[in-house]
């Protein structure tokens, strides 16, 4: 008889690992970074100026992405995530900041954002947490209704390349580019504790965007920067790099929500 394992709880595994993953790994919170050794938001100007908008960040894990995003001009700033453990991290780490004040912090899943009031944010992002996300219809949905005209999605995951190639020279294929839904477990972080992640092709992604009504205005697949300093967060060894100068590790959508003339 095969036995059929249930699908991973995604709040119960982020809850697990959230400790170890800030201890061990983290994430800039001085600069918005979009991707391991990807040039940062100061480089690309995917939102342009932040300055005095009201923000949302989609899965804000540990809070950095907020802070980051506060360090640059925004002035108000709501924050989504499924995780207590992780939402208590971002807790701290903005208090630290003194940017708790300007924030809210949401737990709740990003396909369903109902608490958000409609044409109430500038800008919206996400960096590197969609991939984790069932139903990202629901969500980029839901992200158009809470936009203002004329504000800017702009999003990061991995690459879908990266993800079906092996993390081993000469980096062939492990699984099928087109298959999207992958389970694995994070070992090295937590003990008996799966995921499920959902590698979108590009064109996946792309469709999703223009079904929910956005218009696509920038996509990258950045090449690897030279700034070593990853590795002092714990993302891998210099070795473990190598990868990323023959198959990108990171992609990176810009969207904007029309006006009625721009549909037009």
């Amino acid at each position: 008889m095969t036995m059929i394992r249930n699908q991973p709880d995604i709040r119960e595994g982020w809850d697990a690992v959230s400790r170890a993953y800030q201890e061990r790994l983290g994430w800039p919170s001085d600069r918005l970074a979009w991707g391991v050794r990807c040039p940062f938001e100061d480089e690309l100007g995917l939102l342009g100026d932040v300055t005095g908008t009201d923000a949302l960040v989609l899965g804000c894990g540990g809070g950095q992405d907020i802070a980051a995003l506060s360090k640059m001009g925004a002035t108000k700033i709501i924050g989504v995530d499924v995780s207590t453990k992780r939402l208590d991290h971002a807790r701290d780490l903005l208090l630290a900041e003194n940017v708790l004040q300007i924030t809210r912090l949401v737990r709740g899943t990003v396909e369903d954002l109902a608490v958000i009031d409609s044409r109430s944010v500038d800008i919206a992002i996400s960096v590197h947490a969609l991939n984790y996300v069932e139903r990202a219809d629901l969500c980029f949905s839901e992200t158009y209704r809470v936009l203002r005209t004329g504000g800017v999605f702009a999003f990061s995951v991995q690459h879908p390349a990266d993800a079906s190639t092996r993390d081993e020279s000469p980096f062939g294929f492990e699984k099928p580019y087109f298959d999207v839904e992958h389970e694995w477990p994070w070992d090295n972080l937590a003990e008996d504790v799966r995921f499920r992640s959902y590698y979108r092709t590009i064109a996946d992604w792309f469709e999703l965007l223009t079904n929910a009504g956005f218009v696509v205005e920038r996509l990258l697949e950045p090449r690897p920067s030279d700034d070593n300093a990853w590795l002092e967060t714990g993302w891998g060894q210099m070795d473990d790099y190598d990868k990323y100068a023959t198959v990108p590790g990171t992609l990176i959508l810009g969207a904007r929500k029309p006006s009625v003339q721009d549909a037009a």
